[in-house]
């Protein structure tokens, strides 16, 4: 199977989401008959601050989960996702360069960067390449198809302090400080994923 679409929704949640999550099963039982969608769907609660959550959804390509959005069973998911929300979600989509393990560790890191100028593209992605390789392939990594200058890492870890214990070696550590002079980094936080059939 090729590499999908992975669609992220970072979004305030509400009390009753961060009491118990399964409050989106009716979302997610319209979306796992939607044409294109790769199960499981990843729900999670940022560690840092539980009033952030995440969606990560697997799709066969961004046309599906648009002929998804716009279908009739979709019609009534924003009314279903409200109890859920707290306001209004941001939403990338990214075909990354691998497969996503990442989701399947008990922490997995979401690192969102702006390039702060187009050039630096390729020494960007040297740099995810290098951090790849230094994380036994763990790193999954690309731009977002709303902006290519956005940029999405996604890595897995078993802990936090197991990610803040790797970037002290000195070559994560000059790797990373070399990125944040070409990059902004607009969100690094980390997530406890639950994968939902």
């Amino acid at each position: 199977m090729s590499i999908p679409t992975t669609e992220i929704v970072i979004f305030p949640t509400s009390e009753a989401f961060r009491n118990d999550s399964s409050i989106l099963r009716p979302v997610l039982d319209i979306v796992s008959k939607a044409d294109g969608i790769q199960m499981p769907v990843y729900v999670g609660l940022q560690i840092e601050d539980p009033a952030t959550g995440y969606l990560f959804l697997n799709w066969d390509s961004l046309a599906h989960h648009q002929a998804a959005m716009a279908s009739t069973s979709y019609g009534p998911l924003r009314e279903i996702l409200d109890p859920a929300l707290a306001g209004p979600g941001k939403t990338y989509h990214v075909i990354f360069n691998d497969k996503a393990i990442g989701l399947q560790q008990p922490v997995t890191e979401v690192l969102l960067v702006t390039l702060k100028d187009p050039s630096h593209r390729a020494e960007v992605f040297e740099i995810f390449n290098k951090l790849v390789e230094f994380t036994k392939k763990m790193i999954v990594f690309g731009p977002t198809l709303e902006d290519e200058n956005v940029i999405v890492l996604v890595n897995g870890w078993a802990s936090v302090e197991a990610h803040r214990e790797a970037v002290t070696h000195p070559e994560p550590k000059a790797a990373i400080e070399r990125l944040y002079t070409l990059v902004n980094k607009d969100h690094l936080f980390h997530v406890a994923l639950t994968p939902r059939e």
